[in-house]
């Protein structure tokens, strides 16, 4: 009943606040902390981690990962966004997920970006004083397990925008604005199958090649699909945020996400996996699609190595991520990601931290 309950207010709510959205904006999403990925394993794959969430990252992924989460997990991230310009310019993510039974996970988790100290000057250049600007957004989710390879997540999230206050102002206003948003996502584990399931072998004559003895032919083993996930999520869809006025609005970056994670080999030792992300960002109709692809490589579950490829071509990113991570005791997680961004920023250092227990 409880697993019912949270179905039926998940797919409410989605539904209720999506059409409260203003569908018809165009231009310029606002609300920059909803757009910063978090986790530096995600980001040294390509930025590609939709199907693969299975953490506290999930609450900016895909809220269905949660459902992955076996006890509790703890992630958190910090990241300067332009070093060499500005020090104080910088993004935090802190995440926490618990499955409480019953195939129902819930977390929650906080997103800061601060733009840093600022001189605020009136029309005549006379400095005003020091101001500050800033971003923040708490959210709450939770996924269930509809089947064993089926989960739905959902966020709920409130954004809250401070860029200037009424004295730093030209109008004399506060620049300050905030909404509301959710997220709904799934993941799909696909089950077993082969990629030759239509046919019982394939029989191909050699008739009297030597290598097979005289063997008129041979059989093909079916080739075995397995750990294949697929995934979707929609983003940030809410009303806009508006500043000063309703003419000073800036939608919220409302994105649709679809990938898939597919780990080919794997054992006692090793294992490797492969990734990949469609991204559109919706509220710009002439906007291409961004392709997030990436590997990862792990050995020993002690250590990672990771690489991955961004191709953006509306924001001028097209270069390649790589990262490493580090895995103690099976709970705790330490990872690096060198990401690129646009040119004339080049490119950033990620680290993050992950428990499980």
């Amino acid at each position: 009943m409880m697993r019912k309950i949270f179905v039926i207010g998940l797919v409410s709510l989605v539904l209720a606040v999506s059409f409260a959205a203003d569908s018809t904006a165009q231009g310029i999403s606002g609300a920059y902390c909803l757009k910063i990925p978090p986790g530096a394993r995600a980001n040294g794959m390509g930025q590609s981690y939709v199907a693969l969430t299975d953490d506290a990252l999930s609450l900016w992924w895909n809220p269905a990962g949660m459902s992955m989460v076996e006890g509790s997990a703890v992630d958190l991230m910090h990241s300067q966004l332009v070093p060499g310009l500005a020090s104080d310019v910088f993004f935090e993510y802190i995440g926490g997920v618990r499955n409480i039974g019953g195939g129902i996970t819930i977390g929650a988790a906080i997103q800061y970006l601060t733009y840093g100290e600022w001189e605020a000057t009136n029309t005549s250049g006379d400095v005003l004083g020091i101001a500050s600007s800033y971003e923040v957004s708490p959210v709450i989710g939770g996924s269930v397990k509809l089947m064993d390879n089926l989960s739905i997540g959902m966020n709920f999230k409130f954004v809250y925008i401070s860029l200037a206050p009424a004295w730093a102002a030209p109008e004399g206003k506060e620049g300050k604005g905030h909404s509301v948003a959710v997220d709904l996502g799934g993941i799909w584990r696909t089950p077993e199958f082969d990629i030759l399931g239509l046919f019982d072998f394939v029989e191909i004559p050699f008739f009297d090649i030597p290598w097979f003895d005289g063997i008129p032919g041979i059989e093909l083993p079916e080739y075995n699909v397995r750990r294949l996930s697929l995934a979707m999520c929609l983003s940030n869809f809410g009303p806009s945020v508006t500043y000063v006025d309703s003419d000073q609005a800036a939608p919220l970056p409302r994105t649709v996400r679809a990938g898939f994670s597919y780990t080919p080999y794997f054992d006692e030792l090793v294992e490797l996996r492969f990734v990949g992300d469609i991204e559109r960002e919706l509220i710009i109709v002439d906007v291409s699609n961004i392709y997030h692809v990436g590997s990862e490589f792990v050995y020993a579950n002690l250590f990672a190595i990771r690489a991955g490829y961004v191709y953006d071509d509306d924001g001028a990113i097209k270069a390649p991520t790589y990262g490493l991570g580090f895995i103690f005791n099976d709970r705790i997680r330490i990872d690096y990601a060198s990401v690129p961004q646009s040119i004339e920023l080049g490119r950033v250092h990620r680290w993050s931290l992950g428990v499980s227990f």
